[in-house]
């Protein structure tokens, strides 16, 4: 097994989302939304968006800063910041949830839903989906005479493999 978390599970596949139709054309979908919004297609902002998107697992804003001005140091971190929200507004980004500290991560939107446990003890995040999960929560937000515009669902949990 290679990399095994502290509690032996396998570290979960670099994401559920390698889907080249989706991320594909994500320079389209990024010079279409830029067109949109009346902002210019800067070679910065795309490079930005090379080295996010190419990300297969979630990740904090900061991170992607060093990785960016590592590869490109001409590159601010302002422009970073700017550039994951339009890649967010576009689409291509979603924030998906908080890490520790409360801090955003993102990952490469898809469009499969999922959701997501993170491991109280090693940190690490697990996607899953349930479709009763799903229809209970749709069940709830109808009966309750509200209209979904989108949902984020996080379990917290301690491994029960680990004996503390």
């Amino acid at each position: 097994m290679i990399n095994p978390l502290p509690c032996g599970r396998k570290r979960p596949e670099e994401s559920n989302h390698e889907n080249e139709e989706f991320t594909g054309n994500w320079k389209q979908v990024l010079n279409d939304h830029l067109k949109s919004k009346g902002l210019r297609a800067t070679r910065p902002r795309e490079q930005v968006a090379e080295i996010a998107l190419a990300r297969r697992t979630h990740f904090e804003i900061q991170d992607l800063v060093r990785e960016v001005r590592a590869k490109h140091a001409e590159i601010s971190p302002a422009t970073v910041y700017r550039s994951v929200k339009t890649l967010c507004e576009a689409g291509l980004l979603i924030e998906t949830l908080q890490g520790s500290g409360r801090v955003a991560l993102y990952e490469i939107a898809s469009p499969d839903h999922h959701d997501h446990l993170v491991c109280l003890d090693c940190g690490e995040i697990f996607e899953f989906h349930n479709e009763e999960l799903e229809e209970a929560q749709a069940g709830a937000v109808k009966e309750m005479g509200f209209e979904e515009v989108r949902h984020r669902h996080v379990v917290y949990a301690h491994c029960n493999r680990l004996k503390r």
